[in-house]
């Protein structure tokens, strides 16, 4: 991880007068007479203003981009699915992917899902350790065709997105080359036990490994895959990476949490991968909660798994996100039914065809409204994206049927969560 010296040698780089990029010396209230910041302690280091997507996305990316834009390897935009809107965050080129050649020898032909620039990272990385770099993409439009593809370029190894994996798994079942996968890493968000038991039986031979990353993080992985996935819990652990210094906070009173076995809180992360740097990142809270499993792993790193998204507000589901105000917006239609409280678990359930999801919304109803024809009434008017409402998602064989149960009221003494994410 980054020493205290690093950091401060950082932070005093990043708030320099004539650097390219004034971000950091607005964030820290820096004033013109001052030559820059200097951090002497912990203490210190701790007091500095943690930075927020919401501090990110007030900084247009001229702005926020230390390197001029025309030496940017390529600008990543965040999936929006935070309400926030998007995000484009500047980057160099991507490093180590290196941590892949642990568990699989990639002599074979590598499919990777689509990304700009995803396919010649793989490829210069192979490349280097003298792996010869075939490297193709997966089209998530077009599981079969990629498939198909896989099959005739003999390839051994995936990389996919957690919401893709089921339609992968279904086509590479179809043209019979599920059994010869070798490697599966999945990446984008949590991976349920119920997808990881679809995984396990769809690719038996398979090393199965999961990364974790964000947009906003130009240094990525944040997490390096700890061991293989095995179903023990935690389903992934991860471990820090060299050029990351991770923190946990509390995130009520954003106090620093020392990282002892089983401590929880919310991830803050500095990433500073070296020269070139088109945003060192100092400071950010990424909005997720983690759990300590070890302070120091057999890498000797601190090895943690994450638990889900501090604030949740929004479930994603196979094309597209539900929302709680979508949710919210809904039940207001209806003021002589039920009322606007809700409380909405998204769970996962396997089926011949593997996991779909499965809504459950449990309402305040105001009068004995028929709880199966108000499921009904939902699903038609709740919308996942904008052309698509989550009855269109379970009549094309995408989401189980959406059921709504009555909402225990007695919840004295504890916060409200509107809606829960089942693993």
């Amino acid at each position: 991880m980054l020493s205290f010296e690093q950091r401060k040698d950082i932070v005093r780089s990043v708030t320099q007068r004539d650097r390219r990029s004034d971000f950091y010396r607005a964030h820290f209230g820096l004033t013109s007479p001052d030559e820059h910041l200097s951090v002497n302690t912990e203490n210190e280091w701790r007091s500095l203003r943690p930075v927020t997507k919401d501090d990110l996305l007030a900084s247009p990316l001229h702005r926020r981009s230390f390197l001029p834009l025309t030496e940017l390897d390529h600008v990543r935009a965040s999936s929006g699915t935070s309400g926030k809107g998007v995000l484009f965050s500047p980057r160099t080129h991507v490093r180590s992917l290196e941590y892949r050649l642990n568990f699989h020898d990639f002599a074979g032909a590598f499919m990777t899902y689509t990304v700009p620039m995803m396919p010649h990272w793989h490829e210069t990385v192979y490349e280097a350790h003298g792996r010869i770099p075939r490297v193709l993409s997966y089209d998530p439009k077009e599981p079969e065709a990629s498939a198909r593809i896989a099959r005739a370029a003999n390839v051994d190894g995936l990389s996919l997105f957690v919401y893709h994996v089921r339609d992968a798994g279904e086509a590479f079942k179809k043209y019979g080359l599920h059994e010869h996968i070798r490697f599966l890493e999945i990446t984008g968000e949590l991976c349920s036990k119920t997808l990881f038991s679809y995984m396990r039986t769809t690719f038996p031979r398979a090393t199965i490994v999961q990364s974790y990353g964000a947009s906003e993080v130009e240094d990525v992985h944040i997490g390096i895959p700890c061991r293989p996935m095995t179903g023990e819990e935690p389903l992934a652990l991860f471990h820090e990476k060299e050029t990351h210094y991770l923190e946990i906070i509390d995130p009520e009173s954003g106090q620093v949490l020392e990282p002892h076995e089983g401590t929880e809180g919310e991830l803050v992360i500095t990433a500073y991968p070296g020269e070139p740097s088109a945003f060192p990142l100092i400071r950010f809270r990424i909005g997720d909660t983690v759990r300590v499993h070890a302070p120091s792993c057999e890498h000797g790193r601190l090895a943690f798994s994450v638990v889900g998204r501090s604030a949740l507000d929004f479930l994603k589901m196979p094309g597209g996100i539900l929302r709680a105000d979508e949710i919210e917006r809904i039940l207001r239609l209806m003021p002589t039914d039920v009322s606007d409280e809700f409380q909405a678990h998204r769970y996962e359930h396997m089926t011949p065809y593997g996991p779909k999801p499965q809504i459950t919304i449990a309402v305040q109803r105001k009068k004995q409204t028929d709880l199966e024809s108000l499921a009904h009434t939902l699903s038609s008017l709740l919308r996942v994206n904008p052309e698509r409402t989550y009855a269109d998602g379970v009549r094309e064989g995408r989401y189980l049927p959406l059921i709504c149960t009555d909402l225990d009221t007695d919840r004295t003494g504890n916060k409200h969560r509107r809606l829960i994410a089942h693993q």
